[in-house]
């Protein structure tokens, strides 16, 4: 049994069941990706199509909700950005950001440098 909106199927029926313009899809990229939760990433990108305005990005072993950052685990996030220009993807890329946790007052700027890369590295990717 899937929870909802963890199928492309479900998804979409949430956002038809209310029908309103104003209305827009998140997809959390790392949940999508995790197996067997749902259709996973590619799918859900191209069937929500317009509705998806906005993206959670994080990566994972595609089985825990590691929230790590992207490209350091099992997610293709090639795949997803070429997903992403299929749909003519106009929304934001939000990074989720847990990693920087594992550092202190001393060493935090080390991990929002790490974030600054995956970040520029996303972009360059997307505008390619």
């Amino acid at each position: 049994c899937f929870a909802a909106c963890a199928t492309s199927e479900s998804f979409l029926a949430h956002i038809n069941a209310i029908n309103d313009d104003f209305l827009i899809a998140c997809l959390d990229i790392g949940h999508a990706e995790m197996r067997p939760s749902g259709s996973g990433m590619i799918p859900m990108i191209h069937a929500l199509g317009k509705h998806l305005q906005a993206l959670h990005i994080h990566d994972n072993d595609l089985k825990h909700d590691d929230h790590a950052l992207p490209f350091t685990m099992s997610i293709d996030f090639v795949a997803m950005i070429q997903a992403l220009k299929e749909i003519n993807y106009q929304g934001d890329l939000t990074l989720e950001a847990d990693h920087v946790n594992r550092y202190d007052a001393a060493n935090v700027q080390i991990g929002i440098t790490e974030l600054y890369e995956v970040a520029k590295r996303l972009k360059e990717m997307f505008e390619a």
